[in-house]
């Protein structure tokens, strides 16, 4: 009991000093401005600074490298699907032809796939054998209406912009079946067919 009274008194005026962590340099020291400003002030800590400092820098301008890098790759690749579909543009363009206005036949004439196009009934003629169709066997971007057609008078062309207008619309709303044969109404094939072979091609 003697001792517990003389001890009690000494405890309780005991107090630890507060300590600073410097996560720096992973060391402790007295928590007082002196401690600390003497800490930092010291050549290890000027080396652990200066080297921290070196390595955020390095990965800051690895960051911007990654960065830089991967820009100069997308826009490396959006160029080469550009260049690419301007190539797909081109190629199905050709594949495609042109639609010219033919006087002999009075009508629209593929030289590409041999087909005639009648813009009042809105019908094809051509294919083996030869047959009057809304249903041409040619690729969907040949299409009248697709494919560019030019010539014919102000009356003509007025009609090819209608019945391009609606292949175009057709050609959106379904894919294009294969060639179906049949008549066409009305007079016209056998001057698509004398056209043809005043032009030596075959149709």
């Amino acid at each position: 009991m003697l001792c517990n009274a003389l001890l009690d008194p000494i405890t309780q005026r005991w107090k630890s000093n507060p300590m600073y962590w410097c996560e720096l340099c992973r060391v402790w020291m007295n928590d007082s401005k002196a401690a600390k400003l003497n800490h930092e002030r010291g050549v290890k800590h000027q080396e652990n600074l200066a080297r921290k400092l070196r390595d955020m820098s390095k990965k800051a301008d690895a960051e911007k490298r990654q960065q830089e890098h991967a820009v100069a790759s997308m826009d490396a690749i959006e160029a080469a699907a550009r260049k690419q579909y301007e190539a797909d543009q081109a190629a199905a363009e050709v594949q495609a032809g042109n639609w010219a206005w033919h006087e002999g036949s009075g009508y629209y004439y593929n030289a590409a796939h041999r087909w005639y196009f009648d813009v009042t009934t809105r019908y094809y003629y051509g294919g083996e054998p030869v047959t009057w169709t809304q249903q041409p066997s040619i690729p969907s971007a040949a299409l009248f209406g697709v494919a560019p057609f030019e010539g014919g008078d102000a009356a003509t062309q007025a009609a090819a912009q209608a019945a391009a207008a609606a292949a175009a619309a057709s050609h959106q709303g379904s894919a294009t079946a294969g060639a179906a044969g049949g008549s066409k109404p009305g007079a016209g094939g056998g001057a698509a067919a004398a056209a043809a072979a005043g032009q030596g091609v075959r149709v």
